[in-house]
Order: C-alpha cells, then sequence, then structure tokens
C-alpha cells in the first residue's frame, strides 16, 4: 500500500489506515517490541512509508516505543480497547474461577466431560498444566481423568479415541472406591515428581458428573490442600451451568 499523503499529517488518512492496522497486527504478534524494520518487511511496505504510519500510531498512543527504543509494543489505547472487549466477552465461569484462584493460592484449572474425553475450558494462566499432553491421554494419571472414570465407568477404548491409555478394570473400581470415600479424587505426583491434585465434580441437573474442577499444588502442600475442598465444592455447585457444554 502506497503511503503517499501520509506525510505532513498529523492523523492518518483513510487510504492509510489498512496498513496501520497491519501494523498493529505486526506489533500484537512480537510481545518483544518489534522493530520499524522487521514491521516493514513483514507487512511488505516501504521502510519510509512505515515510519511515518509508526509514529502516527505513536503520536496517537496505539503504540510505544520500547524504553531502549530497540521497538514498539502496544500502547494503550489499544490495550483500553482490548479490556473493553475482553469485558464484554468474558465468559460467565471467570469470575467463580478467579475468585477460587484467589482465594486459594493455588494452580485452579476448569474442565468439561464429554463422551470421548476431557476439553480444557479455564487454564490457570499463571500456573499452566504441567503435562497437558499426558494428561489428555491417559485418565489414570490425572485427578481430573479419575473423576471422568467415575462418570463413565463402562466407557472404554476405541469409544473414548481421545485417550491412547485404556484404563485397567481393576483400577478404575479403585478409583471409584477412593471417590466413594472422599468425594472428590486425588492424584499424587503422576504428571509431575513435585505436584499433585484434587478434582471436585460439576454436575448437571440430573446429577451427572459433567465436568470438575480442580486444584493443583506442590507435595508439600497436597496434605493441607483438603481445606480448599469446600470451596471447590463451592464453586463447582456455582459453575453448574457448564453441564449445556457436555456431550454424553
Amino acid at each position: 500500500m502506497s503511503g503517499a499523503g501520509l506525510a505532513g499529517d498529523s492523523r492518518l488518512p483513510e487510504k492509510g489506515l489498512g496498513l496501520a492496522l497491519e501494523i498493529l497486527e505486526q506489533v500484537a504478534r512480537d510481545d518483544r517490541g518489534a522493530s520499524a524494520a522487521e514491521i516493514a518487511r513483514a507487512v511488505g511496505a516501504p521502510r519510509a512509508t512505515v515510519y511515518r504510519v509508526v509514529n502516527s500510531l505513536v503520536r496517537d498512543e496505539y503504540l510505544v516505543r520500547r524504553p531502549d527504543f530497540s521497538g514498539f509494543l502496544l500502547g494503550t489505547r489499544v490495550l483500553e480497547l482490548a479490556a473493553i472487549v475482553g469485558a464484554r466477552t468474558r465468559p460467565a465461569h471467570a469470575d467463580v474461577v478467579d475468585r477460587l484462584r484467589s482465594e486459594t493460592g493455588e494452580a485452579v484449572h476448569l474442565f468439561a466431560f464429554h463422551r470421548s474425553g476431557l476439553l480444557v475450558l479455564d487454564e490457570d494462566p499463571a500456573r499452566p498444566l504441567s503435562d497437558p499432553d499426558a494428561l489428555l491421554a491417559d485418565p489414570t494419571r490425572s485427578a481430573i481423568g479419575h473423576l471422568w472414570l467415575v462418570a463413565h465407568p463402562d466407557r472404554r477404548l476405541p469409544q473414548a479415541p481421545c485417550w491412547r491409555i485404556d484404563a485397567a478394570s481393576g483400577d478404575v473400581r479403585a478409583i471409584r472406591e477412593a471417590y466413594a470415600v472422599r468425594g472428590y479424587t486425588e492424584q499424587v505426583a503422576l504428571l509431575n515428581s513435585d505436584r499433585g491434585c484434587l478434582a471436585v465434580p460439576i454436575h448437571d441437573d440430573a446429577a451427572r458428573p459433567v465436568g470438575a474442577v480442580t486444584l493443583s499444588t506442590s507435595i508439600s502442600r497436597l496434605s493441607v490442600a483438603a481445606r480448599h475442598v469446600g470451596a471447590l465444592r463451592g464453586a463447582a455447585h456455582a459453575l453448574a451451568p457448564i453441564g449445556a457444554l457436555s456431550d454424553w
């Protein structure tokens, strides 16, 4: 896109808006701070034209320069717009899950069940899943997998193709017996040698487990994490509308 007409104007003309949006997209993709030269190569525009558009975006606070002047980052006006859009599209469960994370100080994740495995609905951004591939492949290695087995005691491979590991009937029986005593499932060092996890079920109107809220912590704190089970159950009750996402 030609940059003619951009010079000497304090605001971007209409024909510069497309290039400006391309530039904002490129900056958004690089959290280190893209330089003007890198932006010019990415958008395929002359460097002088990109400099003029970037300067206009900096002037209007859509971009800011890095402190060392090596590149550009998204500015306050873009971040404000993103916050407005994020607030409007924030999922219904977010407040409940965020409150639980704040209350417990531990990693909290939200899952839904479907016929062939698990769906991660909300992974804790500050404390992500330690081994999501293993968690989603083998139901015996996670508290959430144990809970799925409780909810689907007769569903085995190949009817549950998302699981790559089939659970032995003896393991499923032991998991169900432990769940019957606790009312939740527990996993210790099966995904990470220093981590353990608790999973509390979310039930639909027919009292079927359709998902779970989980709390992960270090093994050294797992023994006292049970004090949060009440909070997990309260959150699970508040999250009951998740049942609409279940595919039984």
